[in-house]
C-alpha cells in the first residue's frame, strides 16, 4: 500500500480534470500535482510533441516509452478491464500499486495529486491502493458532455495505426445483454458518445458507494457563475481532509474559476440545436441515469 497522501480526481473527461491538478499544485503545500502522467493527447493542440515531451517528464522514459509500448503503463486499460468484468479487484490493485508505487514515492512533497480519467472504473479498490486518500469523482450532464465529446477526434474516431495500437474507449459490442450488443458496427458516433456516457458513469457511479473516501460532485455546480466558488471550496475542503495538508496553510480559491484552462478545436451544436433524431437518439440511451442524476 502507498504511504503518501493522495488526492485522485477522475470523470470520463471533458469536465476540467486538468483544471484541478493546476489548483491543487498551486494551492496545497508541499505537494506533487499531475495531470494524466500516463495517456498523451494530441487533440486541440498546434504542436502534437509538446503533450509528449510533457508526460515524459512527468513519467519519465522508462514509463511512457518501454512500458507504455508494453501496455503495461496506463490506468484507463484497468477501468475498462473492471469495466467488462476481465479483472479481479485484487488483481486490478496488484496492478495499480504496481504503476503507482515507485511514481508517487519518487515525486518530492507530503501529498500526491493525480487528476486522471483512467481511474473512472477504479474508485472502490483506492482503500487498497492509498493507505490515506480522497477521491473526486466529476459527473456532468449527458447532453452538454456528448456536444463536448463531439468535438474530440479521439474518442471513437481514431484512425490508421492509432486506430490498431492506441486505447480504444469500450463498445457495446463487447456486451452480450447491451442493447447496442448486434448493430455496434453501424451505430452512429453520436450514439455511441451517448452509450458511453452512460455506461461508464454509471459504473463508476454505482461503485463509488463502496469507497468511504469518495465523493461524487457535479460539474455545472463546481463552474456554476452563482455559487460555483461555494461548490469549490466544498470539494476543497473535502479532498484536503489529509493528514499530510495543514488546513491553515492552504492557498486561496479565489479567481479560479475566472480561468480557462481548455478550448476545443472543432464544433458541434449545443444540445438545444440537435436534430430531431439525435435528440430521441439521446433520450433513447442515456434516459435511466439522466433522471437518477437529476438531469432529467
Amino acid at each position: 500500500m502507498i504511504d503518501k497522501p493522495a488526492i485522485i480526481v477522475t470523470s470520463l473527461g471533458r469536465t476540467g480534470t486538468k483544471f484541478f491538478s493546476l489548483l491543487f499544485k498551486e494551492i496545497i503545500p508541499d505537494c506533487s500535482s499531475f495531470h494524466e502522467p500516463d495517456i498523451v493527447q494530441y487533440f486541440g493542440t498546434k504542436n502534437r510533441i509538446q503533450p509528449f515531451i510533457t508526460r515524459l517528464k512527468d513519467a519519465g522514459v522508462y514509463n511512457m516509452v518501454f512500458l507504455k509500448l508494453l501496455g503495461k503503463w496506463g490506468l484507463i486499460r484497468l477501468s475498462d478491464a473492471r469495466l467488462r468484468g476481465d479483472i479481479s479487484e485484487e488483481d486490478a490493485i496488484k496492478e495499480v500499486l504496481k504503476q503507482r508505487t515507485n511514481f508517487v514515492s519518487s515525486k518530492p512533497g507530503r501529498t500526491y495529486v493525480e487528476s486522471n480519467a483512467g481511474y473512472y472504473g477504479l474508485l472502490p479498490i483506492l482503500n487498497g491502493v492509498y493507505k490515506h486518500h480522497r477521491a473526486i469523482y466529476i459527473i456532468r450532464d449527458g447532453r452538454d458532455w456528448v456536444s463536448s465529446a463531439m468535438k474530440v477526434e479521439e474518442l471513437y474516431a481514431k484512425r490508421g495505426i492509432r486506430g490498431i495500437f492506441a486505447h480504444n474507449m469500450p463498445a457495446a459490442s463487447e456486451f452480450q445483454a447491451d442493447p447496442l450488443y448486434r448493430r455496434w458496427k453501424s451505430t452512429s458516433r453520436f450514439e455511441k458518445l451517448c452509450w458511453a456516457w452512460a455506461k461508464l458513469n454509471g459504473y463508476a457511479l454505482d461503485s463509488i458507494a463502496q469507497n468511504p473516501h469518495a465523493r461524487i460532485f457535479y460539474f455545472e455546480e463546481l463552474f456554476s457563475k452563482k455559487r460555483g466558488y461555494q461548490a469549490l471550496q466544498d470539494l476543497v475542503t473535502f479532498a484536503t481532509s489529509l493528514p499530510s495538508i495543514e488546513r491553515e496553510r492552504l492557498g486561496k480559491t479565489d479567481g479560479w474559476l475566472d480561468i480557462k484552462i481548455h478550448e476545443s478545436s472543432s464544433e458541434f451544436p449545443s444540445w438545444k440545436n440537435w436534430t430531431k433524431e439525435q435528440t430521441e437518439q439521446f433520450w433513447q440511451i442515456c434516459n435511466p441515469l439522466m433522471e437518477k442524476m437529476g438531469y432529467a
